[in-house]
């Protein structure tokens, strides 16, 4: 995708953080755009930031892991601009952190893997055929993470591998069919937004009535997390290289080098002889 001025882009997680920092970088391009968010109120407030330096967006509150609300997401975007061209898949929360995978609850893995990786199933499954209808096609972006690409250590992680192996499969089957619609997996390291106080959003029918016994731990990694990535690299920083990324049609797009040692090291431990010889189970 090399023209984007004129251009329709849709971005879930849009209220703040990347999201805002990726809308604001394509209206810059000259793009129109769709914004979504389930903070109604933090997307209400970027919207009327982006009118007033006179770009065109359209909010549309989103709850991003039902499938109906994302197909809403695509009528609103086709009734206010007739097409769509770019689609960034890029809501998320830091999910359940409150103990050992096997001790999460059902209304855990609903929350964290609807947000992080459904609705990244339900943006494909509903915008593809919408750019492959496009005679010029289009481009999608799906916010993987650098989590995605080292070990996993929590259900975020397990989350982001999904997300990254669907990605890979979703480029290997444009590829196959010649399409003219690119795809793009994103891997962020340490960004200064507020993913780790994605439990403000968590839905009240999918909070646990009894607190996890690992729950105090969990708000203290959390606040400390939090405090970590407000040092981190600024949104729009990202949203700079994911807009050179796009142009270049590039698969993967890792934001730095922090993390080279740990994707190294997991790979060798794959390939390692003890880990090929190693007895199943």
């Amino acid at each position: 995708m090399e023209e984007f001025a004129g251009k329709v882009a849709v971005v879930t997680g849009a209220a703040s953080g990347m999201g805002r920092a990726f809308a604001q970088r394509f209206a810059e391009a000259g793009m129109k755009l769709v914004i979504a968010d389930v903070d109604e109120i933090g997307l209400e407030r970027a919207a009327s930031e982006m009118r007033a330096a006179g770009h065109q967006v359209l909010p549309v509150p989103t709850d991003v892991s039902k499938l109906s609300a994302i197909e809403r997401l695509a009528r609103a975007t086709l009734s206010q601009y007739g097409s769509v061209h770019l689609i960034c898949n890029n809501a998320g929360v830091e999910g359940y952190l409150d103990g050992a995978i096997w001790e999460a609850t059902d209304k855990d893995w609903t929350w964290t893997i609807g947000v992080n990786f459904w609705s990244v199933v339900f943006g494909v499954r509903t915008f593809i055929p919408l750019l492959l209808a496009n005679e010029d096609g289009g481009h999608m972006v799906n916010t993987c993470s650098m989590t995605s690409v080292v070990k996993a250590r929590n259900m975020y992680g397990v989350a982001k591998h999904a997300v990254l192996g669907l990605t890979e499969a979703l480029d290997a089957d444009l590829r196959e069919r010649g399409a003219k619609v690119g795809v793009t997996a994103l891997c962020p390291g340490i960004v200064a937004t507020r993913l780790f106080q994605g439990s403000r959003n968590r839905p009240p029918e999918l909070q646990n009535e009894v607190p996890a016994p690992g729950a105090a731990a969990g708000r203290e990694l959390r606040a400390r997390m939090h405090e970590r990535l407000s040092e981190g690299m600024p949104p729009l920083e990202v949203a700079e290289t994911l807009f050179e990324a796009i142009k270049e049609g590039r698969l993967y797009v890792l934001t730095d080098h922090d993390w080279d040692d740990q994707i190294i090291a997991r790979n060798e431990e794959i390939l390692s002889p003890r880990a090929r010889d190693a007895e199943p189970g």
